[in-house]
């Protein structure tokens, strides 16, 4: 591997660190920020839901800049994210920490969609897969990492510093990821108008097989997040009474993510896409159906698997969407990007409600609500798949 090589692959494994971890960092702490901001519970998960909402906005925007050379946009992206995040914590009135979890959204999007362009342009096909994987590992192991720190330094001394430390750690990285992220060599050979983009989204939504991946994502990840929004609350409370810092390593279960998304991967090959969906979205159902039950073990069982079985599933419908269209794949990817974070936002908000009137109950009913509704969809979606 050259000295370019590892830079490029070091970088990129940096940049989806910053992202992921600066987008989730107030899911742990949902209770601790009602109480500071002295507003229900129903209006903080807009805290998250505010920044994923805006990401899914940025994801259809980010391709219109097609103009700007690509490191530039991304060093934009995570320094931007950084020093908004540092900005939050002096915050003390609630709207404007939302309208700058939103501001930090939209620079998020400059990364997820500016990244796998720059990988399929820069990296020699051979490494592609590699510098890819590096690139999701990062995402992945951000998100719990964020979640994990922010968790424990709010327990030991409060959510203003967690969230400062986290944001210190990543500007220090994002200053690395610019210094060492060579920059593009080869740039779109010509500008493609908003315009021409929005038509060729417009085209894409006219196709229901298109709309049906957007919603099974839509589902899917919406019922994901409020799942691990809300658990968390229910395990600070009684009978479980876990401190922050104990729920905090939940969030390793992602790494359970990891290993799905690739064995699903290899099983939709094995079994056909139809078996290993069915199977993925069946371990989730299990999953979120454990979790009625109040005994420790047997939910944190419910959630393992239920993650494993949302990144299998996950996994075969990202896939999936790119072969819905022989052009245009890179906006069917985007909107399928767009049904994944809209969902996650808007679910929570609604699953925000639904927690404060009805406890775990409401939310496990309408978890299995929304994945039983996915399972009618999927059917519709693959039952003329061979394979």
């Amino acid at each position: 591997m050259t000295s370019e090589q590892k830079k490029r692959s070091i970088s990129l494994l940096l940049a989806g660190f910053i992202i992921f971890s600066s987008l989730y960092v107030t899911q742990p702490i949902f209770n601790g920020l009602s109480h500071y901001f002295n507003v229900p519970l129903s209006d903080v998960s807009l805290t998250l839901s505010v920044s994923t909402f805006m990401l899914g906005l940025g994801l259809i925007i980010a391709p219109m800049l097609n103009n700007i050379e690509k490191k530039r946009m991304m060093s934009i992206s995570v320094l931007l994210v950084s020093l908004l995040s540092i900005a939050s914590v002096f915050v003390t009135n609630f709207y404007l920490f939302l309208v700058i979890r939103g501001l930090m959204g939209l620079a998020l999007s400059g990364v997820p969609s500016i990244a796998m362009a720059y990988i399929a342009d820069e990296v020699h096909k051979d490494r592609v897969r590699k510098v890819m994987g590096l690139y999701v590992a990062g995402t992945t192991f951000g998100g719990m990492s964020g979640r994990v720190v922010v968790g424990i330094l709010t327990d030991l001394a409060n959510w203003q510093i967690a969230i400062a430390s986290l944001s210190i750690i990543n500007l220090i990285l994002a200053i690395f990821m610019v210094i060492l992220l060579p920059a593009s060599t080869v740039q779109t050979p010509n500008w493609v108008s908003p315009k021409q983009h929005l038509i060729k989204y417009s085209q894409l939504l006219s196709v229901p097989s298109v709309l049906k991946a957007m919603s099974l994502a839509f589902l899917l990840m919406g019922t994901f997040v409020t799942v691990y929004s809300y658990i968390t609350v229910r395990f600070e409370r009684a009978p479980f009474s876990l401190s922050e810092s104990t729920i905090a390593f939940i969030f390793i279960l992602y790494l359970i993510g990891t290993y799905s998304s690739i064995n699903f991967g290899k099983l939709s090959t094995k079994l056909g896409i139809k078996k290993a969906y069915r199977l993925a979205i069946t371990i989730m159902i299990i999953g979120i159906a454990l979790t009625f039950i109040t005994y420790l073990p047997i939910d944190i069982i419910g959630l393992a698997a239920m993650t494993f079985g949302f990144f299998g599933a996950h996994s075969i419908q990202s896939s999936y969407i790119a072969t819905l269209t022989d052009s245009s794949k890179s906006h069917a990817s985007t909107l399928y990007l767009l049904g994944y974070y809209v969902g996650s936002s808007l679910l929570t908000i609604l699953g925000g409600h639904i927690f404060v009137k009805f406890d775990w109950l409401g939310i496990g009913l309408l978890s299995l609500v929304l994945t039983l509704t996915a399972v009618v969809i999927s059917n519709s979606l693959f039952k003329n798949v061979v394979n």
